[in-house]
């Protein structure tokens, strides 16, 4: 049974010390790292800087036991059923860090959003288009985990 194996970058497959400025209409200015911006109350006039996100992850380690997941599932059901699926637009830098770590040639995709349907869609259409019998995801948000099992069962998968 050939299966889409999906990989969220930041908080799934490595930590890193790449951070999210967040400016408040008063002036005050925040980092976040990528855990503390997943649970921040987002207000209407913050101004937010994902910069740090389109640069090579800062002081970027596997968290091993995906690591081991990501290795598995490359030789399970080979290079092309992987994917890593991150909210980062620019996909360059996680190629970049995959390739320094002899993991060149799994494809990066970035979504530029942290919208849980741009993760869900892109799955979506791989599915549609490529014939993989199931779909195994890794990712460390709850809303998106939700929001791609919904679509995914939605759709008859």
């Amino acid at each position: 049974m050939k299966a889409l194996h999906v990989f969220d970058f930041d908080d799934t497959l490595i930590k890193s010390d790449s951070e999210v400025i967040v400016t408040k209409a008063d002036g005050t200015v925040l980092s976040l790292n990528s855990t503390d911006y997943k649970h921040y109350k987002k207000e209407p006039e913050d101004v937010f800087d994902y910069s740090e996100f389109n640069e090579y992850p800062k002081n970027a380690e596997f968290i091993d036991t995906v690591f081991a997941e990501l290795k598995a599932a490359i030789a399970l059901d080979g290079i092309d059923s992987v994917v890593i699926l991150t909210a980062r637009a620019n996909p360059r830098p996680v190629e970049d860090f995959l390739s320094n770590h002899d993991l060149g040639g799994v494809k990066v995709v970035g979504t530029g959003s942290d919208d849980p349907y741009s993760k869900a869609n892109y799955i979506m259409d791989r599915l549609k288009n490529e014939s993989f019998e199931e779909v195994i995801v890794f990712e460390d948000n709850a809303k998106n985990i939700r929001t791609i099992r919904k679509v995914v069962t939605d759709a008859g998968y």
